[in-house]
């Protein structure tokens, strides 16, 4: 195979407005929609693009439903939601629910729940018109797992989003492998390999000069395992002086490492727990390792295999922003995305404006 060297990635992303919204009358939208095992990212036509934590709980019966997020089924063609409620993202988390659970811990959740966290994500708008017709473009890690289910979801939904009631009909454009959207963010040519790093799963897709080549490698681990290890440290909980919260962890490493001046000159690493001054950076540096040895060497070496036979490879999903990882994939001449956050949208946001 030959392939088509790229210098440099350019990702060219829809601009926008601040508060952008459309019309109060508008009834049709086009929509591109990733459901992640930590974090859900979604465009709807004319608004700033969303990206919620993937946080899914059934409402409490004093919790508000004025709150962004809350959902109430009212009828529809799923009548196993009926009268029910729940609520998704951040507010889920501050809920108390006893039955809080991120998607990640749903083996089955990208489809079997992929209604209730669009729904949850629309009531995130900062505008709900009383009728949405959207044409929705889904991306999930493994179509032949997702497909049906996702697709089940087509038709009418009356609900109130946030308070308001909306009449929602869905129809589905296509269910595609979350891959194909960063090859067209980075107009690969060529061989090309992506790797897709994400909560719950690590994903291979093979392309050449845009068509997908042999199924999709999906494995049932990503940066959760991580976490997980970081939060059942024992050196964590002797530093925090208590149990880590899984939520904390989470946001302290995506806040990423800062460096802090030492009296000798030098720069320290600092990996802040949370919003306090506990600097856990050596502990995350030892379980980065055992991630790297134990659940990405495997990957890794298949993706060097490519490469030498004359792929370009490309590393997205938000485990390619875990601090310090990284630098060490890009020192083996992988490419790094630089929009870990949107990389399974952008490319088809540009095919649907």
């Amino acid at each position: 195979m030959t392939k088509t060297k790229t210098s440099k990635i350019v990702v060219n992303v829809p601009k926008s407005t601040q508060n952008l919204v459309p019309a109060k009358n508008r009834k049709y939208f086009r929509s591109v929609v990733d459901l992640g095992n930590h974090w859900i990212k979604a465009y709807i036509e004319g608004y700033e693009l969303i990206r919620e934590p993937s946080w899914y709980a059934r409402c409490l019966s004093n919790t508000s439903n004025k709150l962004p997020g809350h959902v109430k089924y009212l009828s529809g063609v799923r009548t196993d939601l009926i009268n029910t409620c729940w609520l998704v993202g951040n507010q889920a988390v501050r809920s108390g629910s006893s039955d809080l659970m991120r998607l990640v811990e749903d083996y089955t959740g990208k489809s079997s729940l992929w209604l209730q966290f669009f729904l949850g994500t629309l009531a995130h708008l900062p505008q709900i018109n009383p009728q949405m017709n959207l044409e929705v473009t889904a991306t999930c890690n493994d179509v032949k797992r997702h497909y049906e289910g996702i697709k089940s979801n087509a038709g009418t939904h009356k609900v109130e989003l946030c308070g308001i009631f909306c009449t929602v009909n869905i129809s589905f454009k296509a269910v595609l492998p979350e891959g194909i959207a960063a090859l067209k963010s980075y107009k690969l040519n060529g061989a090309v390999t992506i790797c897709d790093i994400g909560g719950g799963n690590t994903s291979i897709s093979r392309f050449f000069d845009s068509e997908s080549v042999g199924d999709v490698i999906a494995l049932d681990f990503g940066a959760e395992y991580l976490i997980d290890k970081l939060c059942h440290s024992s050196d964590l909980k002797a530093l925090i002086k208590q149990a880590p919260n899984k939520d904390i962890v989470n946001r302290s490493i995506e806040a990423g490492i800062r460096f802090k001046k030492t009296e000798a000159d030098g720069k320290l690493p600092f990996l802040a727990y949370g919003d306090s001054d506990i600097n856990f950076y050596p502990v995350y540096e030892l379980e980065l390792q055992d991630f790297i040895n134990c659940r990405l060497r495997e990957v890794i070496k298949q993706l060097e295999q490519y490469k030498l036979a004359g792929d370009q490879i490309l590393i997205i999903g938000g485990g390619s922003k875990l601090p310090l990882l990284g630098a060490a994939l890009k020192s083996k001449g992988f490419l790094i995305s630089d929009n870990g956050a949107f990389d399974n949208l952008n490319g088809l946001i540009q095919e649907v404006v």
